[in-house]
């Protein structure tokens, strides 16, 4: 009997060895299991204050009305316009949307598992007996899903704030595209204006010298008028002369209607336009000036000329048209001795000067090119 009491003592003693054990062990996963939640929770609650609590309220639509009536020639009062923000949801814009920023009260709340009953006690769930309501009002679930719910309608929004972005951008890439073709038209439009301006000038020169001729013209043409009055008189006269005089008469009404075809002649026929001689200076040898921009790939560059290099080329009033000379540019290149050399490192015809400047716009001769020297900034132009 004792025997047994003894076996019995040490399998209960084992017994509570084993339970002691267990307990400890259970004790530290309680710990951490505890350590856990509480992070979690203060997690959750850090995380409301970057949560929206609601929806930012719709703002006005916005217009930003883009012309897009065609490019003519003729005045526009009224054009059409195209609004490129009639889709734009001005309410992403807004950064002053109420956070939850919760508080002591909610992070209490994170603690409470079960819902409970008015007396405090856990509400059985019906739908699964012998388990507690986890959800409703005053329970975690209950703050979880909220915050849950803005998270979910916060990411929509940001979602649809890219798709926004990206549709600006697509609308500002294409009103980028739309604006750089202006310059190239404004260009194009002052090198046609130019053009023009040129023909005018041409044109009025050449009217000047055929009002010039015309008036010349019509000087003999009074003159011939004189004559052939004065023949006509003449052969008044020689009706009553001899037949001598009648061949004398002959004669003269021969001349005169040879006078007056050739007055028919002069007076319908057009005279021919004056020749119009291009302008501008010649250069005397020398340095006339230097480099200011190259641009070696579109084949320009522009030159600052000294003032007795554009008196020679313009005039000293700078009234002459620009002649389109061609010139060479030269560069000091230092050699294997050591010696620098003056060479060709180009070829250039000007183009346009730049009124009230120093500055011509000339051309590159590609065919001068003068591989692998290519003309640079700083590089004196001559003539020789």
């Amino acid at each position: 009997m004792n025997k047994a009491v003894h076996a019995l003592v040490y399998v209960i003693l084992a017994v509570a060895g084993v339970a002691l054990y267990f307990e400890l062990n259970l004790f530290e996963k309680k710990e951490l299991l505890k350590d856990s939640n509480e992070q979690l929770r203060n997690c959750i609650v850090k995380l409301s204050s970057f949560i929206e609590a609601e929806d930012a309220t719709p703002g006005a639509n916005l217009a930003a009305k883009k012309d897009v009536s065609p490019r003519e020639a003729r005045e526009v009062d009224d054009p059409d316009t195209e609004n490129l923000l009639e889709d734009y949801h001005p309410e992403y814009e807004k950064t002053d949307v109420k956070l939850m920023k919760w508080g002591d009260s909610q992070a209490a709340q994170l603690r409470k598992l079960y819902a409970l009953d008015s007396e405090g006690n856990k509400q059985p769930d019906q739908a699964n007996p012998g388990r507690f309501v986890t959800k409703g009002p005053g329970t975690a679930q209950e703050l979880v899903d909220s915050i849950t719910d803005r998270a979910s309608k916060q990411y929509e929004k940001l979602g649809k704030t890219r798709q926004e972005l990206a549709s600006v951008r697509a609308k500002l890439q294409k009103l980028v595209t739309d604006y750089n073709e202006l310059p190239k038209e404004i260009r194009l439009d002052r090198i046609e204006l130019e053009k023009r301006a040129k023909e005018i000038e041409k044109l009025t020169s050449e009217k000047t010298a055929l009002e010039d001729q015309l008036q010349k013209t019509k000087a003999e043409v009074e003159d011939l008028k004189t004559e052939v009055t004065s023949l006509k008189d003449e052969v008044a006269t020689a009706k009553d002369e001899t037949e001598a005089v009648k061949e004398d008469l002959e004669k003269e009404r021969k001349k005169v209607e040879h006078l007056t075809n050739l007055l028919k002649t002069q007076t319908a026929a057009p005279r021919a336009p004056g020749t119009m001689t291009a302008g501008g200076g010649q250069l005397t040898n020398g340095n006339k000036g230097t480099i200011s921009k190259v641009n070696n790939e579109k084949l320009y560059v522009v030159v600052k000329f000294e003032n007795s290099a554009l008196d020679e080329l313009l005039g000293a009033d700078r009234s002459s048209p620009l002649t389109p000379h061609e010139m060479y540019v030269v560069r000091n290149i230092k050699g294997a001795d050591g010696k620098e050399t003056k060479t060709i490192v180009g070829k250039i015809r000007l183009r346009q000067w730049t009124p009230n400047t120093n500055f011509v716009l000339a051309q590159i001769l590609k065919d001068f090119a003068q591989d692998p020297l290519v003309i640079e900034e700083g590089d004196v132009v001559i003539t020789d």
